[in-house]
């Protein structure tokens, strides 16, 4: 599988709510995409920019085969190409590079082009994402016109 990066933007989303003197900076930085990682992981220097607020902890394994327990971090608004969703943020070792998991890229409905090294949009709806809510629901979930 061929390993990329792409250029992400990131907000601690309770910055609309906080006042100046306590909101965090905007970061630009690029994450490694990382399918094999479930969600956005982050250094420890980018969450302290960011401000984000601790939440708790997460039982992790890592590539190593290793079991560790992580800090969790939120909520973080990340956007890549244009797309946005918002997400909570484990914890890495400061000198670690970002992480892009599957669960943000499937918020964001981009599919992973390993061969070309890139984020492709999904067919069905290359203009914005378009999410599953179907699941084994067995009645239509449509709002009413």
């Amino acid at each position: 599988m061929g390993v990329f990066s792409v250029p992400i933007e990131l907000k601690n989303w309770q910055n609309q709510f906080l006042p100046e003197d306590r909101r965090g900076q905007t970061v630009r930085c690029d994450a490694l995409v990382d399918t094999g990682a479930a969600e956005l992981a982050l250094p420890a220097d980018l969450i302290e920019k960011l401000r984000l607020q601790h939440t708790g902890e997460v039982q992790v394994y890592t590539a190593d085969g290793g079991e560790h327990t992580y800090r969790v971090f939120g909520i973080v608004d990340l956007s890549v190409q244009g797309r946005t969703c918002q997400v909570r943020a484990i914890e890495l070792p400061h000198d670690a590079e970002p992480l892009l998991g599957a669960v943000p890229l499937e918020e964001m409905d981009w599919r992973v082009s390993s061969q070309e090294k890139k984020l492709l949009p999904n067919p069905r709806s290359p203009e914005k994402p378009l999410l599953p809510l179907c699941g084994a629901a067995r009645r239509s979930l449509a709002l009413p016109s």
